[in-house]
């Protein structure tokens, strides 16, 4: 399986990273700050799980030959990531959670179109084993 100019996924990936640290480290001290908050407030955190979607799509980045395809997956990437952390100077209400479920949907999608593409190189090298 080949990588095609990892680069710039690669890239993208390590700042989704560190601002996903960025957002762990505020929470932490924001539970330090506040104990008696924290067991009342059911805080929902997507950090984490962002961060997922973006190596997903990041992966599936890599592995797409140089194409139209490839630049519209970038700027795919590049609208999350910074969506996401700008996303408080939006006024639109709940853009952040729209950038979230873009990004959920759009790793799914990675996901299928990865194992396909694991499938057809299976099966090239089950039929290239049997000749």
């Amino acid at each position: 399986m080949k990588l095609y100019k990892p680069l710039f996924s690669i890239i993208i990936i390590i700042v989704q990273l560190i601002l996903s640290l960025e957002d762990y480290y505020q929470l932490q001290e924001w539970k330090k700050e506040n104990p008696e908050l924290d067991s009342l407030i059911n805080l929902v955190i997507h950090y984490d799980t962002l961060f997922l979607f973006v190596l997903i799509i990041g992966i599936y980045e890599m592995r797409t030959k140089p194409s139209l395809i490839k630049k519209l997956i970038r700027i795919l990437l590049v609208c999350i990531v910074f969506g996401y952390c700008f996303s408080g100077i939006i006024p639109i209400e709940d853009f952040k959670f729209g950038i979230y479920n873009t990004a959920w949907f759009s790793a799914v999608v990675a996901i299928v179109l990865i194992l396909i593409q694991m499938g057809k190189y299976g099966t090239k090298k089950i039929n290239k084993a049997c000749r």
